[in-house]
């Protein structure tokens, strides 16, 4: 697989990853906890803006951002599992959003790890 096929699989897997939080998880947070509502709409936006950085640099500037990419999945995951506490997201919304993460987590290593062997 080459870079230009991992990138657009995981930019695919990125917006529709997006597209569910939009529509099951940013939706569902009390108004009371707004904050947590910005946090994670800012994290999923980092975690565009970071694949896009990856994409278009080369050498040790794509490996940050890679690992820019790496610290923004698990925040993400860090708050989607903390919202469980609220009981107006369902469980299985939460469980799918942390799978759907996962999927980008695993693209994600894999191709940080072949940079890290093309650049030893």
């Amino acid at each position: 697989m080459t870079i230009k096929d991992n990138n657009f699989m995981l930019r695919n897997k990125i917006i529709d990853f997006k597209g569910y939080q939009e529509r099951y998880i940013l939706n569902n947070i009390p108004k009371v906890h707004t904050d947590v509502r910005i946090h994670l709409s800012d994290e999923i936006y980092n975690l565009i803006k970071y694949m896009y950085y990856a994409s278009y640099t080369k050498g040790n500037i794509r490996l940050k951002y890679l690992v820019d990419l790496s610290v923004s999945i698990s925040m993400l995951d860090t708050i989607i599992s903390d919202l469980k506490k609220y009981k107006t997201i369902k469980e299985k919304y939460i469980i799918n959003s942390i799978d759907k993460l996962n999927d980008i987590r695993n693209i994600v290593y894999g191709w940080r790890f072949n940079e890290e062997k093309i650049h030893k």
